[in-house]
């Protein structure tokens, strides 16, 4: 098996679906990784599994179930809390107003530290390459950064909260970035997380895997948003439950729509090989629509096979791993408020069976 990349969705407390996904794939010999991109929760899993570091992503996680998962506080609790607090009169408006986030970051800094110092070498060493996406409030732009190249190895820390910093939950953080290609480039500016904008980073993996001259044979996606869809036969109540849902709606969305532009590329690739074969043929009709192809997809010259592999939770999947016919996704997957050490031990059980039973699926790169 060829070089591969390994793309890292948010999720916050979810991110531990990711962890066992991971170690399981580490344990299999499944680790051709080359590539590594990752946004929010899977910004810190992508800098430990860079290094190969699965051991102790693994172990980080399993003490923060243990410790109620401080450094990971999802953005809707905080949101709750804040909707109470004012309720109750313990803050006025002009209190929240000077706020730049209910808690700060002070958690996520000090477990992500021990990990970021040392990292150029690390990648250099192992012939890795990683990429943190983020999002700037200035510009509004979307940032997939190289913590070598792009920052000092002082900052790598600040890259990496500034990550994780959902807004409302945590401040943001100021950087000074050198990216080509963005208008916030070599300017102090604030970054937060960039779930909401790019849940799946896959086009930063292309992009990396490109510019470091690696000719991926694949892509593994690993995202701990819940599929839906399936219809849930219950109605929805509370500011809490219709919000999380929306959320994880929006997430999907943003999956599937990465999944449709991979399928469509692919099928114009396919169209492609075809018309080349008929054009060797002799075939000067097969010749002519090749011409207008190129002309009107330029970028299919570009595109070339890969093999997608997304590990997701699903609901026949949540039904296999159950062993329940009536297991319902929607219901017992961890959420963002889900403070429950079993349960989340649960969801890092569940990565680990998903890993050995994920469909591996035939895309092209969209870059």
């Amino acid at each position: 098996m060829g070089a591969r990349a390994l793309v890292l969705g948010g999720g916050g407390v979810r991110g531990i679906f990711q962890a066992g996904a991971i170690q399981r794939l580490c344990e299999r010999g499944e680790t051709e990784w080359r590539v590594f991109t990752g946004v929010s929760a899977g910004a810190v899993n992508a800098l430990m599994a860079a290094q190969g570091k699965s051991e102790e992503m693994d172990a980080l996680w399993m003490r923060q179930i243990e410790t109620g998962l401080g450094a990971f506080r999802p953005w809707i609790e905080v949101a709750n809390s804040a909707l109470k607090e004012m309720s109750a009169g313990l803050r006025t408006h002009a209190d929240v107003e000077g706020l730049d986030g209910l808690y700060d970051n002070n958690e996520m800094r000090e477990l992500v530290t021990p990990f970021a110092a040392g990292l150029s070498e690390r990648l250099d060493r192992l012939g890795h390459h990683l990429r943190i996406g983020l999002l700037c409030l200035q510009t509004g732009e979307y940032l997939a950064v190289d913590p070598v190249s792009q920052v000092s190895p002082g900052v790598v820390t600040d890259l990496v909260v500034a990550a994780t910093a959902t807004p409302l939950a945590f401040a943001p953080v100021e950087l000074e970035l050198d990216v080509p290609g963005v208008r916030c480039s070599r300017r102090r500016c604030q970054f937060v997380a960039a779930g909401a904008r790019n849940i799946t980073p896959l086009r930063d993996a292309i992009t990396a895997a490109r510019e470091a001259n690696i000719e991926l044979d694949g892509i593994d996606v690993i995202d701990g948003t819940p599929e839906t869809g399936e219809g849930a036969d219950y109605e929805l109540h509370g500011l809490l439950e219709i919000g999380l849902l929306v959320e994880d709606i929006l997430a999907n969305r943003v999956l599937q729509t990465d999944v449709e532009c991979c399928s469509r590329a692919n099928a114009m690739t396919a169209l492609r090989d075809r018309l080349e074969g008929l054009v060797d043929a002799g075939d000067e009709a097969a010749l002519t629509a090749l011409e207008w192809l190129k002309v009107t997809v330029p970028a299919i010259l570009r595109y070339r096979r890969l093999e997608l592999r997304v590990i997701r939770p699903t609901t026949s999947s949540w039904r296999a791993f159950t062993g329940r016919t009536d297991a319902d996704l929607s219901l017992e997957f961890p959420g963002d408020l889900t403070r429950n050490a079993e349960l989340l031990r649960l969801c890092h059980r569940y990565g680990r069976w998903l890993a050995e039973h994920a469909e591996h699926h035939m895309v092209v790169s969209c870059d």
